[in-house]
């Protein structure tokens, strides 16, 4: 009888568990519904939907950067991870030079190499690339300057015995840091207008 009494009240004990297991799953549910549906009364959208450029406003086009930084040939690689940021974006349409609404022009401002981690011999084996552009938006219509802003980012990547091998982890990071940079720029140019 005393084994019959404790496997009820074991069976009572997990009701009440269960009971409140699933309390608990619909408060986290209804938390998170009023969560999604409070979020665009806060003023923020998903990326790649809204827009707050006028509705003239439909291209841009972005020059080779200039670069300032002293290393070779980063310009293209960053002027073109910012032209595939707007393309991949879509809500502006990438146009050449003539014909555009806005132009981006950009400086390269700066390029560095930061040693982050080291191993027992004190050789690095760990780098940040560190990249910061100068951005200057223009709309054509009126021939003024809109928006001028700085923008730095890093990205790290691994030493590796093989110089050819580091040097593609390099060129990669600057490849990475380069869409971060896209990210910021898309974001800051069609969402803040």
């Amino acid at each position: 009888m005393k084994i019959d009494a404790r496997c009820k009240m074991q069976e009572a004990r997990n009701k009440m568990q269960d009971a409140r297991c699933k309390r608990q799953d619909f408060s986290y549910f209804l938390l998170l519904t009023s969560y999604f549906l409070l979020l665009p009364a806060c003023g923020y959208t998903l990326v790649g939907k809204g827009s707050s450029l006028p509705p003239h406003i439909k291209t841009v086009s972005i020059p080779i950067f200039f670069n300032k930084s002293g290393e070779p040939n980063i310009e293209f690689e960053i002027t073109n991870r910012i032209r595939d940021g707007f393309i991949e974006d879509g809500r502006l349409k990438l146009v050449g030079d003539g014909n555009s609404d806005l132009i981006l022009n950009g400086d390269i401002i700066k390029y560095h190499l930061r040693p982050i981690a080291f191993d027992s011999k004190d050789n690095v084996t760990e780098y940040w690339v560190e990249i910061g552009v100068l951005i200057r938006l223009e709309e054509r219509a009126k021939g003024s300057v809109i928006l001028q802003q700085d923008h730095y980012t890093k990205w790290d990547y691994k030493v590796s015995q093989s110089v050819t091998e580091a040097d593609t982890h390099r060129i990669e990071a600057i490849r990475q840091a380069g869409r971060k940079l896209a990210q910021e720029i898309v974001s800051i140019v069609v969402e803040g207008f």
